[in-house]
């Protein structure tokens, strides 16, 4: 059994006042019963770089049933393999795992071909510390927290390679990355939240076997595609995934659009966008996750507008929205709910450029539960492209006036403040040039005709 490396406290930065109270608990029950609590994972690499980690995983060498005697406020979940879940107050949960050694060979199958396919379907095989460190993706992910000496242990290098800035596998990254080909995505992403360097050996593998990104479960992928975006570093992983061919395999009409070299018009705008995105994560602002759908499905929108050679009625760019959205919905399995935003937000995008609150369609435009979802992808959009700024600037002004704030999917039928926000206060009639409502009556008091059906048509907003 190899012998890890240790960090003394005096050695490393992590202090328990950085560890979250809930998680040391947990820790400190583990150490009081006999076992081994160390915290691990994303969360020591995160410490050891001065980060705020968005989780706290645990692993000890207490089997699930163990810890599920340990903490009555828990479940047992898994198939591939079995991991507690521990629940406290405010919908936390802290996940807890035995270790787990590597899989066996009979724990793979055999692919087509006569090839060999080492992808994980079974983990179920408990291990030792060491066991556990060697079967994990990377070397900075490797290292362990022990609450009982404060000391960090690195059973893989994970220290030496976060002092050189470098994304490493733990052992030979072509098999790693077809034990599970998500790692790639995980790879890029690592390196571009950190911004470290990948090493040269494990671009080459990823150039090697990224077509076994095919083989993922869809759910999977649309997680990790969605993750870095939701989090503030989805230009920088977009950026990776796309000059290592990987959108390619996973998003081949994204990838045409906007990797380099591309003759797109919307290419740049696209990045910028996903920076803007960036921006606000970064200071705490909350964008919903169909206007980040919509961000990345906008350049073929714009793609396929410019093939239909104009304006598109209503219906041509419903028929629009559904050719370019439902295959990859369908590739990434999306919610159905999710799709239906997606689509809604795409589509009242060109509304909200081509109507006014003042319009008489505006009312039931604001009350629609994805008007916020739209108005987010337009703040994004005309921040990137410097476009329909003054449109953005009359619907946030609506917003503000209702006082409060909307969240995505809610449904506004009938919140009042909204068809009254549509109105502003005479002292800004001038700057909008919009009028009062005048009770059906004309400026000199005489009564409205009404409009005949069948006159002049209504214009049909369109993404152009």
């Amino acid at each position: 059994m190899a012998v890890p490396r240790i960090i003394p406290r005096a050695g490393h930065p992590i202090s328990r006042g950085y560890i979250d109270p809930d998680a040391l608990r947990i820790l400190y029950r583990l150490h009081r019963a006999g076992y081994q609590g160390y915290l691990v994972g994303g969360s020591v690499r995160d410490l050891m770089t001065g980060r705020t980690p968005k989780d706290f995983d645990i692993g000890t060498n207490a089997r699930p049933q163990e810890i599920r005697r340990l903490f009555r406020n828990s479940r047992i979940i898994g198939r591939r393999f079995r991991l507690v879940h521990v629940f406290f107050d405010g919908g936390k949960i802290v996940e807890v795992s035995t270790f787990r050694r590597p899989p066996e060979a009979a724990d793979t199958e055999p692919g087509g071909e006569g090839a060999e396919d080492i992808l994980i379907r079974e983990d179920n095989t408990f291990g030792t510390p060491e066991e556990d460190a060697l079967r994990r993706d990377f070397t900075v992910n490797g290292l362990f927290y022990d609450i009982a000496t404060f000391a960090v242990l690195d059973y893989v290098g994970g220290v030496d390679d976060l002092e050189a800035r470098t994304i490493r596998t733990i052992g030979d990254p072509v098999i790693r990355f077809r034990e599970d080909p998500v790692r790639m995505l995980r790879a890029c992403e690592f390196a571009a939240r950190l911004d470290f360097r990948m090493e040269d050996d494990l671009l080459q593998a990823i150039e090697e076997v990224r077509g076994e990104m095919r083989k993922s479960a869809a759910p999977r992928v649309a997680e990790e595609l969605l993750d870095p975006l939701r989090r503030g570093w989805g230009a920088e992983t977009y950026r990776r995934w796309s000059r290592t061919g990987l959108l390619a395999v996973i998003l081949p009409e994204l990838d045409r659009e906007i990797a380099d070299g591309s003759a797109s018009p919307e290419r740049e705008t696209f990045w910028r966008m996903l920076a803007e995105a960036d921006q606000r994560r970064g200071t705490g602002e909350a964008i919903p996750e169909p206007a980040l759908l919509g961000a990345l499905l906008l350049p073929l929108v714009f793609g396929a507008v410019r093939r239909e050679r104009g304006k598109l009625d209503a219906p041509r760019l419903l028929a629009t929205l559904e050719h370019v959205v439902n295959p990859i919905a369908l590739r990434l399995s999306l919610p159905n709910q999710t799709v239906h935003l997606v689509k809604h937000c795409l589509y009242t995008l060109g509304r909200l450029t081509e109507t006014r609150p003042s319009d008489a369609s505006a009312r039931r435009l604001v009350t629609k539960a994805w008007f916020p979802i739209a108005l987010s992808l337009l703040s994004l959009y005309s921040h990137a492209s410097g476009r329909y700024g003054e449109a953005l600037t009359a619907w946030e002004e609506v917003l503000a006036r209702a006082g409060k704030k909307v969240r995505p999917g809610e449904d506004l039928s009938h919140a009042a403040p909204f068809p009254e926000a549509l109105v502003p206060p005479p002292a800004l009639l001038s700057r909008h040039e919009i009028p009062l409502p005048t009770g059906g009556r004309t400026e000199d008091g005489r009564k409205r005709r009404p409009h005949r059906r069948g006159g002049r048509r209504r214009s049909t907003p369109a993404i152009r």
